[in-house]
């Protein structure tokens, strides 16, 4: 379908890595000037609906997460499977699913850390961050599988230095 100028999400067509960071950075900016401090809410506002676009998408590149049964190690093979890092640790409350639990997700190797950085020093809270996204997407599915009405919100951490992690906190609502 390619070679009619018609995609679909098969497709194989691979596009650099610095490009994605330029086109989620230009987003990032619009956002940021339309809603000023109220881009925030926005990105929690989509996350009640992306789970379910994610799995279908997913599903359309021939990936497929299953159940989620243990996300201290299901969060970082997401993260592989879609080829964003291959080093993240994950810290797992006591509590895990219970409202008020953090799990804190630091990625250290991402393919979207540029964008991070650049954002930092321009002084933008990167409030689009697709690492966070990934990150609810994983706690958000194994939500589901224990109390379909609750939700997750998302803080990501300004980056510090190229050397640092990202840090992202998703916290059970």
């Amino acid at each position: 379908m390619a070679s009619e100028g018609r995609f679909d999400l098969s497709d194989k067509k691979e596009i650099p890595t610095g490009t994605i960071n330029v086109i989620i950075a230009m987003y990032q900016l619009a956002l940021s000037k339309a809603l000023g401090s109220g881009s925030a809410a926005l990105t929690q506002l989509i996350l009640r609906d992306a789970t379910s676009i994610a799995d279908e998408m997913l599903k359309d590149l021939g990936v497929e997460l299953g159940d989620v049964e243990d996300l201290k190690k299901d969060i970082p093979k997401v993260f592989k499977l879609v080829g964003v890092s291959e080093k993240v640790e994950v810290e797992v409350p006591e509590d895990k699913l219970s409202s008020g639990s953090v799990y804190v997700i630091k990625v250290y190797d991402s393919i979207f850390k540029p964008v991070a950085l650049l954002l930092q020093k321009k002084g933008i809270k990167f409030t689009l961050s697709p690492e966070s996204f990934i990150a609810a997407y994983v706690v958000k599915k194994a939500l589901r599988k224990e109390n379909t009405k609750a939700n997750v919100r998302i803080q990501v951490e300004p980056m510090k230095s190229p050397e640092e992690p990202l840090i992202i906190k998703i916290i059970v609502r």
